[in-house]
Parts: C-alpha cells; sequence; structure tokens
C-alpha cells in the first residue's frame, strides 16, 4: 500500500514512471524499473553578438558574421557587471536593523543572463569574462574561449528559470588581431551552427531575444533616490576614421623588445623626481614606464599628476596598452603595481578547500599564509600583497593570482590531478614550473615564466600536475614531484605507524613531530594528523631533498612493518639517516674529494629509488644500523630463546 501511494502521487504523464498495473509481486519491481533518474536540463542558451565599434562589425560581417553595436541595440543599455553591483548595493539596506545591503561582489555569469529594469531603463549586461577591468586573464584569447565555454556549460546546469537565458557576447577588435583571429572567428562560427562546446545556443539580435528573457524589476532603488548613483552604459568604442581594421597573420617581432626593460630601477630610486619623470615621458618600451611608474609611486603617491593624467590613470593606461599588445611582462607588472585582484579567486580558492586541499599563498622557501577556511576577497588581496610581493618580484603576486584560478578549474574537473596533494602551495608550483622550463631549455636559458600568456601558463600547469612516472631522469622527477608536495599513497597512515614505534618521536629540518600527545590526541586516518605532518616537513626547502625525506618515511615504514620486534630507541633524526645513506653511496661511488661533495649529492637525487645501489637500498640501511644500535623487543615466540 505504501509503495501504491508514493508512486501515484506523481501526474500520469511523467514520462519519469510508466503507468503500471499494480500487484503484490510486481510493484516493487516495476516502480524501480521504471525509475530513469534526473532528467538532463536541456536548456537552450539565447545569445546575442555585441560588436564594440562599427568598423569591427563591418569587418566580421565579410565573414557572415551578423553582429549588432551599442547604438543598434538603443533604447536597451549594455552594462558592465560591476555596474549592476553598484545598483545591487542598495538591496535590503535597513538602518534599523543594521543591514548595509548587498557586499560588493561580482553579478555571476547566471545574474547577467536576465534582463533589468531600473530607473525606467532596459538594461542588459555583458559577463565578467569580457570585463578589462576585472583582470588581465581575459585580454588572452584562448583563455578567453575557454570561459566562455565553461560559462555556457555552467548556464546549461545550474538554469531553473522558466525564461531562456540571455548571454551576451562582446567582441572586441582586439580579440582579431594577429593569431588571435582564426580560434575567435571558429568560436563565433560555432555560435552561428547553434552548438558550441555541447551547449545548443539560438544567435540573433538582441531586440527579438528579450521577449523570451528572464525580467529582473529593481524596484529598491527607489527608497532613496539622492543617493543613487550615475550609472554607465558600454558605449561604441570611437576610433579614428581613417584606421582600419587588419588580420594579422603574426605577432610582430618588436613585442620581444618590448618586453625586456632598458632601466635599472635600483638606480632611478635614487635620482630626483622630476628627471623621472622626464624619462617616464621620453620612453616607449610599455615594461620601462611600468617600472619608473612604479617608482614614481612609490616617491609621491598616486595622486601625482603627469601630462593631463594622474599618475593612477597612467598606470591603468600601461596596463590596457600592455594587455593589447600581449606584452605579459608589463601587464604583470603594472598589475601588481596597481594592486589588482581577479573577482573570482575567492570562489576557485573554495572550490579547493572543497576538495579536501588547503591553499597556501606566499614566495618559494618564505614563510606562506595557510588558507583552511573560505575567505573574502579583500582578506586574500591583503595575503596576496603582503606575502608575494617582494622588492624588484611584484609580478609573483598576480601570477599566484592566475594559479589560484587554473587550480580551481582544473581541481573540478581533473581532481585525480591532485591526488597526493593534501596542501597546494602556489608558491612551491612556481617552483616546479620553473623547473619544468629548466629541463626544457636544457643547455639554453630558460624561458621566463612571467613572459609567458596566461593560456601558455596553464598549459604548463597541466603538464607539470601530470605524473612524473616516465620521461624524466630521477633528479627532474624528484624536483617536481618534491615542488608539488606530492606523497605516495598512504604515506601519512606510513608515519602514524613509525610513531607508534618511536617513542622518542621523529625530527626533521630542526622539527619535531612527538609520539605524545599526538597519538592520545588523534587517529590515524584524521585530516590534522596529516596536516600536522606536513608542519613537519615545511622546513624544508630543496624540493628534491623533500622528496628524498619521503622515500625515507616510506623505507622507515617498510623496515618497522617486516621486524616487528625492533623499534627506536632514540629520536628518528631524518636528516642523520640521510647523510648516512650518502655516506655509504659516496663510498661506493668512490667519489670521496670534498669539491664533489655538491655533485656527488645531485647524482644521489638522480638515483633510481629502487633497484641495485638505488636510494632506497642505502636508507634503508642507515635505518636498519640505527635499529639494530638499539634492544631488540622480544616475544613469546622468540627462536632464539631457551626455556
Amino acid at each position: 500500500m505504501y509503495l501504491y501511494l508514493l508512486v501515484s502521487q506523481f501526474p500520469q504523464q511523467s514520462t519519469a514512471f510508466p503507468r503500471v498495473v499494480f500487484s503484490p509481486s510486481r510493484t516493487l519491481c516495476l516502480f524501480l524499473s521504471g525509475f530513469q533518474g534526473p532528467i538532463e536540463n536541456d536548456v537552450v542558451i539565447h545569445v546575442a553578438l555585441v560588436a564594440e565599434s562599427q568598423r569591427l562589425q563591418v569587418f566580421l560581417n565579410t565573414y557572415g558574421i551578423q553582429t549588432q553595436t551599442p547604438q543598434q541595440v538603443e533604447p536597451i543599455q549594455i552594462w558592465p557587471q560591476k555596474e549592476l553591483v553598484k545598483a545591487y548595493r542598495f538591496l535590503a539596506i535597513n538602518n534599523k536593523l543594521g543591514l548595509s545591503g548587498r557586499p560588493e561582489r561580482p553579478v555571476g555569469c547566471i545574474g547577467t543572463c536576465k534582463i533589468y529594469r531600473i530607473l525606467g531603463k532596459t538594461v542588459v549586461c555583458y559577463p565578467i569574462v569580457f570585463d578589462l577591468s576585472d583582470f588581465y586573464l581575459s585580454q588572452d584569447v584562448m583563455l578567453l574561449i575557454d570561459d566562455i565555454k565553461n560559462a555556457l556549460q555552467f548556464i546549461k546546469q545550474c538554469w531553473k528559470m522558466q525564461g531562456r537565458p540571455l548571454f551576451l557576447v562582446l567582441i572586441r577588435e582586439d580579440n582579431i588581431k594577429g593569431s588571435r583571429f582564426n580560434p575567435v572567428l571558429d568560436m563565433l562560427a560555432s555560435f552561428k551552427k547553434g552548438n558550441i562546446g555541447g551547449v545548443k545556443v539560438h544567435v540573433d539580435r538582441l531586440q527579438t531575444l528579450i521577449s523570451g528573457a528572464v525580467v529582473e524589476q529593481l524596484d529598491f532603488l527607489r527608497v532613496n533616490e539622492a543617493e543613487i548613483p550615475e550609472f554607465k552604459s558600454f558605449e561604441e568604442l570611437e576610433l579614428p576614421k581613417h584606421s582600419k581594421v587588419k588580420r594579422q597573420m603574426s605577432t610582430p617581432n618588436a613585442s620581444d623588445l618590448e618586453q625586456q626593460p632598458e632601466i635599472d630601477v635600483p638606480e632611478w630610486q635614487n635620482k630626483p623626481t622630476s628627471e623621472v619623470l622626464k624619462k617616464f615621458y621620453e620612453c616607449d618600451c610599455l615594461a620601462s614606464q611600468a617600472q619608473l611608474a612604479s617608482i614614481l609611486l612609490s616617491k609621491e603617491g598616486p595622486d601625482l599628476f603627469t601630462k593631463d593624467e594622474n599618475l593612477r590613470d597612467e598606470l591603468e593606461r600601461i596596463y590596457r596598452r600592455a594587455g593589447s599588445r600581449k606584452l605579459w611582462m608589463a601587464v604583470r607588472y603594472t598589475a601588481a603595481i596597481i594592486k589588482k585582484v581577479a573577482s573570482s579567486i575567492a570562489p576557485h580558492i573554495t572550490t579547493t578547500l572543497v576538495h579536501g586541499k588547503q591553499v597556501t599563498l606566499g614566495l618559494f622557501g618564505h614563510e606562506e599564509e595557510v588558507i583552511s577556511n573560505p575567505l573574502s576577497p579583500g582578506v586574500i588581496k591583503g595575503i596576496i600583497y603582503s606575502r608575494c610581493c617582494p622588492p624588484g618580484g611584484e609580478r609573483e603576486a598576480v601570477l599566484q593570482q592566475e594559479l589560484v584560478i587554473h587550480i580551481g578549474w582544473i581541481i573540478s574537473n581533473n581532481p585525480e590531478l591532485f591526488s597526493g596533494m593534501l596542501k597546494i602551495r602556489i608558491g612551491w608550483i612556481v617552483q616546479a614550473m620553473k623547473h619544468e622550463l629548466e629541463i626544457r631549455a636544457g643547455d639554453m636559458p630558460p624561458q621566463d615564466i612571467y613572459q609567458m600568456s596566461p593560456s601558455d601558463v596553464k598549459q604548463l600547469l597541466l603538464d607539470v600536475l601530470q605524473p612524473q612516472h616516465t620521461g624524466r631522469c630521477w633528479l627532474h622527477r624528484r624536483q617536481i614531484d618534491g615542488s608539488l608536495n606530492r606523497t605516495p599513497l598512504g604515506f601519512y597512515d606510513r608515519v602514524w605507524q613509525i610513531l607508534e614505534r618511536t617513542p622518542n618521536g621523529i625530527l626533521v629540518a630542526g622539527l619535531h613531530l612527538p609520539q605524545q600527545p599526538t597519538l592520545s590526541d588523534m587517529t590515524m586516518y584524521e585530516m590534522n594528523f596529516s596536516l600536522l605532518v606536513e608542519d613537519t616537513l615545511k622546513n624544508i626547502v630543496l624540493p628534491e631533498y623533500r622528496q628524498i625525506i619521503v622515500e625515507l618515511l616510506m623505507v622507515v615504514s617498510i623496515v618497522l612493518e617486516r621486524n616487528p620486534e625492533l623499534e627506536f630507541q632514540e629520536e628518528v633524526d631524518l636528516d642523520s639517516l640521510v647523510k648516512d645513506a650518502f655516506s655509504d653511496f659516496q663510498k661506493d661511488s668512490n667519489r670521496l674529494d670534498a669539491k664533489e661533495k655538491q655533485a656527488d649529492m645531485e647524482a644521489f637525487y638522480n638515483t633510481p629509488a629502487v633497484g641495485k645501489r638505488g636510494t632506497s637500498s642505502y636508507l634503508t640501511k642507515a635505518v636498519m644500523i640505527q635499529l639494530l644500535q638499539g634492544d631488540v623487543k622480544p616475544s613469546k615466540d622468540d627462536p632464539c630463546s631457551v626455556s
């Protein structure tokens, strides 16, 4: 009777449950076999293509791509999403209740898929991926295309409203220059065909698409009209009439020279402001302009006027021009000077935390900030610019933001690439990527990671995260895995088992992991113990040495597992064990000259872990010698005892 009542609640036209004749013997079987699970959201996304200028519209029309300009969609206004954020600040303000309104956080792609009625105006907003003022990643066309596809997939999965989602695609002239033209043209062709990345889309004029869209009335803006700010809509780009849109087949070689600054920063820091300003006006290199602007900023502050603009506006101008010309070193340097923060960094950190990882921000070899709980963008900005901005190395602050965003995306789609990594140490991952560039370069100077495009940085990250089992020497494998803080399966459980047989604990790199109260306060499988082990290893500064220590702990665990009658009498000094193992390695290699000591250590790191004269054999020997120096714990069935 219960099953009959349960199924009868569903409407007869439902396709998820067939109409059946109930009988006691068949009810359960038919009920279960008829269940088909959730139906995939088959939403069709309406797309409006908007060109930022009339000449771009004419140019795209020659390739069969029909677009509209902001003027042609009037009286509908096109806003950046940040203007919508300004409007939403007035939502739920109540002084009596102490409610200050909606925080100034970006509006996501679901929010920008609606039509808004604001103060008598009809408004549509383009998604944040097209907003150049947000972060420079959108200036990399390959990343922009990926972001558009990801946004469409997200909308397809999450759209639950009655109307159709309206996705505004903003096409800029900068998107079609040089080698960027073909990828953009392919994407626009996919829109025209009605399918992009497996998502169904329908392209039409904005005025036509509005009739099927969701309309949101922002009535709360009328509460206090005196405080309502002025809103700025996106306007058609004004360009010289004699200029033309040209499709260049390749990026000019001059950009390679423009990447290299031509000034010596320490020298110019000691010169008077007037001389620095003069050089700033005369300089044509954007990278040098950025460095000179940084010097002026530290000397005079952001309100210093240079010709017609203050220094803050000049830096924004350099940032935009460098982004347009794809001078990524200058882009990153300027973005760091004006303390740019990606609006999506907080959600990506949260995504990483949800997958059971911690995130650390900070420079390799320096103190790091551990993030174990979701934080606001403002707090994250403070951490980044306090931990990742050494003098002369400001670009690291924005590069680490790039990596946080890439990692958030990768861990959502390919979480297996982060197996064995409990902490995502961003500074150490940068070091792993630099190791990879050195490996690829061989005897040549390695590529500068700060000159690489964001899409190339993302691909390099993906290459580094791939398992290092084949194709590399053991030194390079240990350098990469050590930089990633990657550990073998069951590593933390084995450290617990070691701790059970070491009354005086484990010592490494000056940090002590005690047996008690660790074993009494924690359990083997809890996250806090794994994090405690990671904290014990954090003082190790050489990635390949860290990986040797991880291998040593695995060896110690196996030795103790196979010899239950043995246990350590003194504290286990891992550094001392590695030193003893290396000493044996030197003897076997007949390299006793002190001058070759560093080379010998590198040879040790480059030795396979297993096999004849592998590192494991030397580490095992060192462990056994220390174990046998203590007392042997007798057992009831000891074959050597005489009754």
